[in-house]
């Protein structure tokens, strides 16, 4: 209450543009960490939160003493609960900040020989092996791939179905792709907590849950069914035809989108195949 209480003595008068720019960046801060949450248990969490914290207000505000000493010892312990909870999505959050236009002038930009990987991407399909091929964009994904395979190979359509050969023992994980070099193989991607995706097997919500937190596009083949899949900025587009794979991954890059009819969606489809 202390807080709305404040607003009265705000001298709106003076420093007029400071205050609207300090308005504006807090209600960003607040959409970004909605649009953000909205489609995770974190939302659930933070309600809670939410409804413990304005509860303590109302009882200072009511007079309701018991209530209110048992609100304010809870409150301070809730900061560290939603550090402790939330971790996967305020790394989700940071990394949704990180993918602002104007900070991308100072990463270093992605090149790509994408021949080969849709090369290799197709025949997969039709053979039905399942992979998963990361195409690393501005984000590092330093702490994923040092818990990897190291490799640091040249990009090829025979290297790439040769790791995810059935019988190969790096088949099980991804390989991440960076500045056209294979940076590593069998690395374990961090699973999506989205509520929507609860039918989807291991291989597209560790894709997903990727594309969540850093901008790479991971690019999925199914093991089951041979449908290529493209995560993206926390979506999906399924199924993805061999011929229009290469000029998608493209404009993915280029940072384009493309228009309604063709928008991300959620795949039906269950991948069932080995589980990363």
């Amino acid at each position: 209450m202390d807080f709305f209480r404040g607003l009265y003595i705000i001298p709106w008068s003076k420093n007029y543009i400071s205050i609207s720019l300090d308005v504006l960046i807090v209600a960003f801060l607040i959409y970004k960490t909605y649009t953000t949450l909205r489609r995770t248990r974190g939302i659930q969490l933070l309600l809670g939160v939410g409804i413990i914290w304005i509860s303590g207000s109302f009882a200072e505000y009511l007079g309701f003493e018991l209530l209110e000493w048992i609100l304010t010892n809870i409150r301070p312990a809730l900061v560290f609960a939603i550090i402790v909870l939330l971790q996967p999505e305020l790394r989700r959050l940071t990394g949704d900040l990180a993918r602002i236009r104007l900070l991308r002038l100072f990463f270093l930009k992605p090149t790509f020989d994408l021949d080969p990987i849709v090369e290799a991407v197709r025949i997969m399909s039709q053979e039905k092996t399942g992979s998963i091929i990361v195409l690393v964009k501005d984000i590092s994904l330093k702490d994923i791939s040092e818990n990897a395979v190291p490799m640091d190979a040249q990009v090829t359509s025979e290297v790439l179905q040769t790791i995810f050969f059935k019988n190969s023992p790096l088949h099980d994980g991804a390989v991440i792709i960076e500045q056209n070099r294979i940076v590593c193989a069998a690395s374990y991607l961090p699973m999506s907590s989205s509520v929507e995706i609860a039918t989807l097997g291991a291989r597209h919500r560790s894709a997903l849950g990727l594309s969540e937190e850093t901008d790479a596009i991971i690019i999925v083949t199914s093991e089951e069914t041979g449908d290529i899949t493209i995560c993206y900025e926390g979506e999906m587009l399924h199924p993805v035809k061999p011929l229009e794979l290469k000029a998608l991954v493209s404009s993915l890059m280029a940072g384009t989108r493309r228009s309604k009819d063709d928008s991300l969606r959620k795949p039906k489809e269950k991948d069932t195949g080995v589980s990363i």
